[in-house]
């Protein structure tokens, strides 16, 4: 099994129905699009193109980004409009309800993008065969967690926590095209 402490990149973990309903969503958006720029006017084009641009973007922020990052010494949550890095040594309680909360020195972050209760099983599989990814990295993060109170590394880390501008100001440019198209 891999675990988090001997890999490089993060693990990330996500609802997959989620992604599966962003991916159906955006074709929808993109037929809608290629139909209206291959068939409609440039009246039209401009009334309804912002609008299929910003529900693609809602989207984005809504059903893809929210997901879990585990790192090899803590983990971000990536919500709709802001991240969370927690380090470990932060990390004072783990909630799996219907969504994944954490309890932190800064108080409760939840995480709207981690699969809740019931889908990722027993903490170990009692099959014989292999235990699937996401088991495997919700397993290997909850390993690192409970042993890194054995091996402390450098200066302590906070809690950090910020928005996600990138995402931010797509939005509001999309918002203000689309205002745009409503007044002419």
């Amino acid at each position: 099994m891999q675990t988090v402490s001997n890999t490089s990149k993060p693990r990330s973990i996500h609802s997959t129905p989620t992604r599966i309903l962003a991916i159906v969503a955006w074709i929808f958006c993109g037929a809608l699009s290629l139909n209206l720029v291959l068939t409609g006017t440039a009246g039209s084009i401009w009334q309804f193109l912002p609008w299929l641009l910003f529900i693609a973007w809602g989207i984005f922020a809504l059903l893809w980004r929210p997901c879990l990052l585990i790192h090899r010494d803590g983990i971000t949550i990536r919500n709709i409009a802001r991240d969370h890095d927690v380090p470990f040594s932060q990390l004072i309680a783990l909630r799996v309800i219907q969504n994944v909360s954490f309890d932190t020195t800064a108080g409760r972050i939840p995480s709207w993008g981690a699969p809740g209760a019931g889908k990722l099983g027993p903490k170990i599989s009692a099959g014989t065969g292999a235990i699937p990814q996401t088991q495997a990295a919700v397993q290997a993060a909850w390993d690192a967690w409970e042993n890194q109170s054995e091996s402390p590394t450098g200066p302590e880390r906070k809690v950090r926590s910020g928005w996600n501008v990138p995402s931010g100001v797509v939005g509001v440019l999309l918002l203000v095209l689309c205002l745009a198209s409503l007044l002419s």
